[in-house]
């Protein structure tokens, strides 16, 4: 694999999700996330520049609080490429994240530091 300049640390985490599209709702987990971006595991394949929205059911030490809202925000599909055993990997990058949602989501990435 090639060198990569990343913008942030990437943490490996695995979480549920939901990739909203003009087709549907669709279930994804992710691979790894970023405070600019997620890579998720999906069973459909997404088309690069696609704008999507997702909402990350983060978790506190590995739990799912029922109770708590998903992180919701909008991102752009980057890359997606097949997966070895099945379905697909997509890179995306997180669009506008301010206020409430980057507070949560760089409190949630701290935790796994």
């Amino acid at each position: 694999m090639s060198y990569e300049n990343r913008q942030a640390v990437r943490y490996n985490v695995d979480t549920a999700a939901e990739v909203y599209t003009p087709s549907g709702v669709f279930p994804a987990r992710t691979r790894n996330l970023s405070a600019t971006g997620v890579c998720f595991d999906l069973s459909y394949e997404l088309p690069e520049d696609t704008v999507v929205g997702i909402s990350l059911f983060l978790t506190t030490d590995g739990i799912e609080d029922p109770d708590a809202e998903p992180l919701n925000i909008k991102a752009k599909v980057i890359w997606t490429s097949p997966r070895e055993s099945d379905g697909f990997s997509a890179g995306m990058r997180f669009e506008n994240v301010a206020g409430e949602e980057q507070s949560a989501l760089d409190t949630f990435l701290a935790q796994l530091s």
